[in-house]
C-alpha cells in the first residue's frame, strides 16, 4: 500500500505536467482572450492610428448563437434510446428527468452557452456534473390549533416548534384549547448541479487522447479556508494551509478581468476564513494497493498536502473542444484561427487611415520667413505668412503623399475572404450584403452551405462529446443518489418517475439531435408529413390514424416555438378530453341548426340526426364523469380510513404516554 507521501509525490508530478495555466496553451489563452477584448498590441505609437479589428470577437459572437439553437430549440437536448424495446418506457421516463434536471433545476440553456463560449474562444469548455446537497429551511406560523392538530406536528420529525401557545375558548360544549406555534421545517434536498469550469483552471495529462479517460484530469481553483470548512475537511488541517495568489494573478484570468481596477494579491479583509487556498481536485488512475492495477481516485489536495482521497467510478467532467486534432485531447478554436488575420487587418487599417491622415495634412518643407503658426495651424482656406518682399519661391514646399487607400482596402478584402476560409463563418451567415445580389442563387446557396456546414460540424462534434457525456453523468448521478420519486410536468401534465425501479446497468444510447436544415425547413416538412396523414385518414387506409395526427402536431408545435400542445390540441389517448371537445362542437352545431329549422326543412332533420349524436356523446362522457366518480369516491373512503387509523394510533400513543408519565395527557384513553 502506497504511503501519503508517495501519493503526494505522483499527484504533484501529474499536476505539474499537466496542460495548464502555466504552459504555452495558457499564453495563447490569454492572447485570444486580449484579442477578443480588442486590446492594443503594444506596438502603438502616439499620433498614429491605434485602430484594433475585432475579428476573433466577430467570429466567435457570429457562430454562438446557431450552435446554441441547435441544442435547444426543441423540447429536449438528448434522448434516451434503449435496444431493447421492452425498456422504452425507461428510457423515456431517462429522457424527460434528465431534461427537466437541466433545465427546470439548473439553467441550462446558460450552462451550455458558457461551455461553447469557452471552447469557441479557449480551446476547451468544460462542464463539472456533481451531485449537491442542500439543507433548504422554511419558516412556518401556525395559528388555531386543535389539540390533535398540533400533537401531529410535535410528532413530525421534520419540523422543530418554537414560540408555542395555548388559548382556551368556552362554547356551547365546553372549553377547546388550541394552539399556536412557529415551526421551522428543514428538509435536506440533493439534486445534480453543474458548474462551468474556466479554461485556465482545467487540468488534464498532456499524453491524454480524449477526455473519457485520461490519466489524470482535475480542477485547481481559488477556494477560502471557510469554503474548506464547508466542504467537511478538518478545521485544524485547513488553518495550517498557507493562503496563495497564483491564481489570482494568472495571466488568462487577468485578461478576462481587463476593465477592472487591478486586484490585490492578497486578503484585504485579513480575516483568516477569507484567505484562498488553491485546492486541487483531481482523478487519478493510480495503484495504491500495489496489485498492479490502476484505479481511478478523487484526490483533494492542497498546500502539499492530501487533504482526501477516494476511490471514484468516474470523473464528473463533460469537455467540448470545437475543431479536434486526432489522437490528442485539446485541438484547436475558431479564435486562434483568425487571431493573426485580426493582427494583419488592424496593421493594414492603421496604415490605411495614416495614410489618410498625412493625405489630409501634408508635411511640408519651409525656411525661416514662413510663420509657423499659421503653416501649423491646418484650416480650411487659411493663409500662410511668408517675411519679405521677395517671391515666395520654395519657401514652402509640400511633401507629397501617394494615397495607398484602395490598395490597402484590396489586401482588407483578400484577410476577410482568407479568415471565411479558415473557419467557414462568412460575411453571408449574418445576412445578405449589396454585393449578393450579384452573386447567382446557385452560388449563393453553395456559399451558405458551405458555412453551415463548417458550423454544424462544429455542433455535431460538441454533441457527440461533451453533451452526450454531460447527459450520461446526469443520469448516472440520478441513479446512484435520487432515492424517492419526483414529480414534474410533461407538456402540461403532471408525470410521476420514480428513478430507484430503473435498471443502472440499461444500455441507453443519447441522440442529441441535429436537424438536415433549419427551423423553417423541418416545419414546412411537418406540414407535408400532416398533409398526408390527413388524406391518408380521409381515403379510410390504415396507415394513419388520430394518435398519429397528434404526435405530429405536438412536433410541430415545439419547432414553431411553443411549449405546451395541449393548450392547442386534445390527445386522442385522453378521451375525456376528447368528449368534451366533441360535446362543445356539437353543442354549437345544435344551436346554429334551431335557427335555421324554421326556415328550411332540411336544416330540422340534420337537427334531429345532430341531437341524437350528442345525446349518444353525453351518454358516453356521462359514463366517463361515472366512472371518475366512483374512482374518487373510493379515494375519498380510502383517506377517510388512514385518517381513522391515525387517530387510533395517536390515541394509543398519548394513552401510552399518560401511562408512562403518571400525568394526564390529553385526548388519551384513560
Amino acid at each position: 500500500m502506497l504511503g501519503k507521501s508517495e501519493i503526494l509525490n505522483i499527484v504533484k508530478a501529474h499536476k505539474e505536467g499537466s496542460v495548464s495555466y502555466r504552459d504555452e496553451i495558457g499564453r495563447k489563452r490569454t492572447t485570444l482572450l486580449d484579442y477578443y477584448n480588442c486590446q492594443p498590441f503594444g506596438d502603438e505609437v502616439d499620433g498614429r492610428s491605434r485602430f484594433v479589428s475585432s475579428d476573433v470577437s466577430d467570429t466567435v459572437e457570429g457562430m454562438l448563437p446557431g450552435i446554441v439553437r441547435v441544442f435547444t430549440q426543441g423540447k429536449n437536448v438528448a434522448h434516451f434510446i434503449s435496444d431493447d424495446p421492452n425498456n422504452d418506457d425507461e428510457a423515456e421516463q431517462k429522457t424527460e428527468l434528465a431534461n427537466h434536471v437541466f433545465f427546470r433545476q439548473n439553467q441550462g440553456v446558460l450552462v451550455l452557452t458558457n461551455m461553447f463560449k469557452d471552447a469557441l474562444l479557449q480551446y476547451t469548455g468544460v462542464v463539472k456534473v456533481c451531485w449537491e446537497h442542500k439543507e433548504e429551511v422554511t419558516e412556518e406560523r401556525y395559528s388555531g390549533l386543535s389539540e390533535i392538530e398540533y400533537k401531529r406536528l410535535e410528532l413530525d420529525d421534520d419540523i422543530e416548534l418554537t414560540d408555542v401557545e395555548t388559548e382556551s375558548i368556552e362554547t356551547d360544549i365546553g372549553v377547546i384549547k388550541t394552539y399556536s406555534a412557529r415551526g421551522k421545517r428543514a428538509k435536506s434536498v440533493g439534486r445534480v448541479a453543474y458548474h462551468s469550469v474556466p479554461p485556465e483552471e482545467f487540468l488534464i495529462s498532456r499524453t491524454a487522447r480524449d477526455f473519457d479517460k485520461p490519466e489524470m484530469i482535475g480542477h485547481c481553483t481559488p477556494t477560502t479556508r471557510s469554503d474548506l470548512v464547508a466542504m467537511g475537511f478538518d478545521r485544524d488541517v485547513v488553518d495550517t494551509l498557507p493562503a496563495q495568489s497564483s491564481i489570482i494573478n494568472n495571466e488568462d484570468r487577468n485578461a478576462r478581468y481587463h476593465d477592472y481596477e487591478q486586484q490585490s494579491l492578497g486578503n484585504p479583509t485579513h480575516n483568516s476564513a477569507s484567505d484562498l487556498i488553491d485546492l486541487t481536485e483531481m482523478y487519478v488512475y493510480m495503484d495504491v494497493d500495489e496489485d498492479g492495477v490502476n484505479e481511478l481516485w478523487q484526490v483533494f489536495e492542497a498546500g502539499d498536502r492530501i487533504l482526501e482521497m477516494n476511490m471514484w467510478d468516474q470523473h464528473p467532467f463533460a469537455c467540448v473542444t470545437p475543431i479536434p486534432i486526432p489522437h490528442r485531447a485539446i485541438g484547436t478554436c475558431p479564435a486562434e484561427q483568425v487571431a493573426d488575420i485580426q493582427l494583419m487587418k488592424s496593421v493594414m487599417v492603421r496604415q490605411a487611415a495614416d495614410n489618410v491622415y498625412s493625405t489630409n495634412y501634408n508635411r511640408y518643407l519651409y525656411n525661416e520667413r514662413v510663420d509657423l503658426d499659421d503653416l501649423l495651424t491646418p484650416r480650411p482656406g487659411g493663409a500662410v505668412a511668408v517675411e519679405g518682399v521677395e517671391p515666395i519661391g520654395d519657401s514652402v514646399t509640400p511633401i507629397v503623399t501617394q494615397p495607398q487607400v484602395p490598395q490597402i482596402l484590396q489586401m482588407v478584402e483578400y484577410i476577410d475572404v482568407s479568415a471565411e476560409r479558415r473557419t467557414g463563418f462568412t460575411r453571408f451567415s449574418q445576412g445578405l450584403d449589396a454585393d449578393a445580389l450579384n452573386q447567382t442563387a446557385t452560388g449563393f446557396k453553395g456559399i451558405t452551405e458551405y458555412s453551415q456546414q463548417r458550423v454544424e460540424l462544429i455542433a455535431r462534434v460538441f454533441a457527440e462529446t461533451g453533451v452526450r457525456e454531460l447527459f450520461r453523468k446526469t443520469n448516472a448521478l440520478i441513479i446512484k443518489h435520487q432515492d424517492e420519486k419526483m414529480q414534474i410536468r410533461v407538456s402540461g401534465q403532471p408525470l410521476e418517475i420514480d428513478p430507484t425501479s430503473w435498471r443502472a446497468n440499461l444500455d441507453c444510447f443519447i441522440n442529441v439531435g441535429l436537424g438536415s436544415g433549419d427551423r423553417q425547413e423541418k416545419i414546412l416538412n411537418l406540414n407535408n408529413v400532416l398533409a398526408k396523414q390527413i388524406e391518408a385518414v380521409e381515403k379510410g387506409s390504415a396507415l394513419a390514424d388520430e394518435a398519429k395526427i397528434y404526435n405530429t402536431l405536438t412536433k410541430l408545435i415545439t419547432e414553431v416555438g411553443l411549449k405546451e400542445p395541449s393548450q392547442y390540441f386534445n390527445d386522442p389517448k385522453k378521451p375525456i378530453e376528447t368528449l368534451q371537445a366533441e360535446n362543445e362542437q356539437l353543442t354549437q352545431m345544435v344551436e346554429m341548426l334551431q335557427q335555421q329549422a324554421t326556415q328550411n326543412p332540411l336544416a330540422e332533420a340534420e337537427l334531429i340526426k345532430a341531437q341524437a349524436r350528442m345525446a349518444e356523446v353525453n351518454q358516453r362522457d356521462t359514463l366517463k364523469a361515472q366512472e371518475m366518480q366512483n374512482d374518487m369516491q373510493k379515494f375519498m373512503m380510502n383517506l377517510a380510513q388512514e385518517d381513522d387509523q391515525f387517530r387510533q394510533n395517536l390515541i394509543k400513543d398519548l394513552t401510552k404516554m399518560e401511562l408512562d408519565s403518571g400525568k394526564n395527557v390529553p385526548g388519551a384513553a384513560v
